[in-house]
């Protein structure tokens, strides 16, 4: 039995070493496509790149103060070929019973408008004064500002049904949303990404 050692552990060798490799095609293979650090795209300040092809599941992230959540963007199609979506946003770990402004910086109308970076969050041109970075919802729509509300435990959730009969099918424009508790000095500023919106 002591002359089949040699051959058994040689065929484990040689299994080790095939399970080990990597073919090119293989699932699990490693990728040699890097993306270039966010900081070589000369971004201006409070603006970022796009993230991947959604508008759901954008994540919240505090600037300033604290808290977390989601933002879900769904266009719906318009009879009259209009803008229309259905806008959900979620928080969580944020201060207790406090409201919160629901904002978004939409960029239509301008150069740049789809290219993956919000300018106009970040106040850079072709944005800028006097066009606010960010408008709150529903606004320039009549009615009560949107507001979140969180629990004592410092969540909530808010539902917006937006419709703007001036952005027509087929346009494309980036966004970035934030939460603030307070219009002119916020004590907590939560933003998601850029991302782009493709009206239906």
């Amino acid at each position: 039995m002591s002359r089949f050692l040699p051959v058994a552990f040689g065929v484990v060798l040689s299994a080790g070493a095939v399970a080990c490799g990597s073919a090119p095609d293989s699932p699990t293979a490693p990728t040699a496509t890097l993306a270039a650090p966010l900081g070589s795209q000369r971004l201006a300040p409070n603006a970022s790149i796009r993230s991947a092809g959604t508008t759901n599941g954008q994540e919240l992230t505090a600037v300033v103060g604290v808290g977390s959540g989601i933002v879900n963007v769904t266009p719906t199609a318009a009879a009259d070929g209009s803008f229309s979506a259905q806008i959900n946003v979620n928080v969580h770990g944020a201060p207790p019973n406090t409201p919160f402004f629901v904002q978004r910086a939409p960029e239509i109308g301008r150069p740049n408008s789809a290219d993956g970076v919000c300018q106009r969050a970040a106040g850079a041109a072709p944005w800028g004064p006097p066009a606010p970075n960010f408008v709150t919802f529903p606004l320039p729509a009549t009615g009560p500002l949107v507001m979140l509300q969180t629990s004592e435990g410092g969540s909530g959730s808010v539902h917006i049904n937006f419709e703007a009969s001036t952005i027509l099918d087929g346009t494309q424009f980036d966004v970035m949303f934030r939460l603030v508790d307070d219009l002119t000095s916020p004590t907590n500023d939560l933003r998601t990404g850029c991302f782009t919106v493709t009206v239906k």
